[in-house]
Parts: C-alpha cells; sequence; structure tokens
C-alpha cells in the first residue's frame, strides 16, 4: 500500500526506523560485520584507512530500495499533493559535481524523477551507503554534504518555481534532527601546527576533539549559517526547533531510537517547544 504523504502520521514514520532498521542498515559483508561486533577501532592511520567503511560503504542499499519501493511506487516528484523539496549531489553532470535540488516547483529540471529515487539519493550517506543511480542522470550522493539545513535552498526554489509571489509572503519551519554543541578547547591545541589529518579526520573523540572534527564542523556550522541567514531574510516569518541532545547518535544507531524519542519527548514538554508551537499556531493556515 502506497501512503499519502499529506496524511500520514508522524509515528508511522518512526515506526520505519524503530521497526525496520535491520533492513536499512544491511552490513556491507561479513568483514564490517565481524568489526561491528568486535568495536574495534584503528590503531593507526594506516588502519583507518583499511577497513570497512573507509575503503567500501558500510551498508548496501538494498534494503532501503526494496522500503522506497513500497512506499512511494512509481509515482514522480511532480504529482506531489504539496510542495516538496529535496537535496542531493550529482557527482557528474558532464563537466564537475554540483549540488542538485529535486522539487515539484515549476521548471525544476527534477521534477519527473521518481519519489522512489529522489528519496534514495538524498540518503546516500557516503561512506554509510553507496552512491545511487538514477537512469541517464548518473550517481547522486547525500545533499546533506552542502545543505544539512535545507532552509535557505528551499525558500529560494519556492520562489524561483513561483511557490511564493514575494519573499515577505514566506512563512518557513524548520525542523532539525538534533543538535549536539560540539567544539574544540583552547586546551585541546597543544600545538596548532600540528593539526593535520591525524586530528581533523580521525574518526573518533581524543582529547576532548570531537571524531571526524572537519566533518562535524563543516556540517554543523553549514547548518547553523542556513538557520541565521533565513532568520536575517524572514525575521518573524521564520521559525527554527532542534531537540537539544547530551550526546551524538550516529544515522545508523536504529537500535538507540528509544533514547531518541526520551530525548524528543523531554523537548516537547520544554518552553522552547511551546515557542515553535505558538508560532504555528500564529502563522500557519
Amino acid at each position: 500500500m502506497l501512503w499519502d504523504w499529506s496524511t500520514i502520521p508522524i509515528n508511522d514514520i518512526v515506526s520505519i526506523y524503530e521497526t525496520k532498521g535491520s533492513i536499512i542498515f544491511k552490513p556491507n559483508g561479513w568483514l564490517f560485520e565481524e568489526k561491528e561486533k568486535e568495536c574495534l577501532a584503528p590503531q593507526s592511520i594506516e588502519e583507518f584507512v583499511s577497513g570497512p567503511g573507509r575503503l567500501s560503504c558500510q551498508y548496501t542499499n538494498s534494503g532501503l530500495i526494496s522500503i522506497a519501493m513500497g512506499l512511494f511506487g512509481s509515482k514522480s516528484l511532480s504529482e506531489a499533493k504539496k510542495y516538496i523539496e529535496i537535496n542531493t549531489v550529482r557527482l557528474w553532470n558532464g563537466s564537475s559535481w554540483e549540488p542538485a535540488t529535486f522539487s515539484n516547483a515549476a521548471g525544476n529540471a527534477y521534477a519527473d524523477v521518481m519519489m522512489r529515487d529522489a528519496a534514495l539519493a538524498t540518503s546516500a550517506a557516503p561512506t554509510y551507503f553507496p552512491p545511487y543511480q538514477i537512469d541517464s542522470l548518473g550517481y547522486f550522493a547525500d545533499g546533506g554534504t552542502y545543505a544539512n539545513n535545507p532552509s535557505m535552498s528551499a525558500i529560494a526554489d519556492a520562489l524561483k518555481g513561483g511557490r511564493a509571489d514575494a519573499l515577505g509572503n514566506v512563512l518557513a519551519l524548520s525542523l532539525g534532527t538534533g543538535l549536539v554543541p560540539q567544539g574544540i578547547a583552547p586546551s585541546s591545541i597543544s600545538d596548532p601546527l600540528n593539526w593535520g589529518v591525524n586530528y581533523w579526520m580521525w574518526p573518533y573523540a581524543s582529547n576532548n576533539v570531537p571524531p571526524t572534527a572537519l566533518m562535524n564542523l563543516m556540517m554543523d556550522c553549514t547548518s547553523r549559517a542556513a538557520t541565521v541567514e533565513a532568520q536575517n531574510l524572514l525575521l518573524d516569518n521564520f521559525c527554527r526547533g532542534n531537540v537539544p541532545m547530551p550526546e551524538a547518535i550516529g544515522l545508523d544507531e536504529w537500535k538507540q531510537v528509544g533514547t531518541l524519542k526520551q530525548y524528543a519527548a523531554a523537548y516537547m514538554s520544554s518552553a522552547q517547544w511551546q515557542q515553535v508551537r505558538t508560532w504555528v499556531g500564529a502563522n500557519w493556515q
């Protein structure tokens, strides 16, 4: 049965992650399964670049494809009843890679892309899942690599496609997927000249430096920058909500969904969430 995405309850979406995590995150071969069981951490740069997720993706996308097929069938983005905008990265357009905005806005070059293909393209997170191929368009990767917070992209596409006739008529509610405060304190940098790959790209937390510090810095700060930019443009017509989290939980840690639900429940009883509810009540028709 295909879902009516205009009425789908959020609990049903949570249920997919909760009950089908083992199907979505299907290990890419026995070697990764053994590493996962043993929780082995690389002891050197040489070992870091030689294991699963380093020279091969951690998971196949066969399970993800089957779920997307069941949910979306053969519907295209242009058939969506409401405006939809999805970010992904096209790895080759004939001369280079490029950010790609899939939407059903008028004139969008990707409006006829299948919903399932759009979902699989935007979820092809590097090192987790393989790049996803869409017919003659080539391969795509996760749009979160450049638009981890798609607020500005959505505003621009809605205006360009005629979904809004003026910036002052745009209302944007932005909901994040969890915020873990991170940073690098001065005490963690004994000698800045030593900061090469060994610090910026090391995959595990060390000396109060976040894991893969460079990637986390880029994704976190681009997300926050989009929030600031959207607020500067829309003023009171923009609202952002995000669940504060005391610890990072990886996108493949589906067994931790209970913990994620606890964090969300705590946030929904907070004053910050009440402010979001008040804004929606005052602005949403």
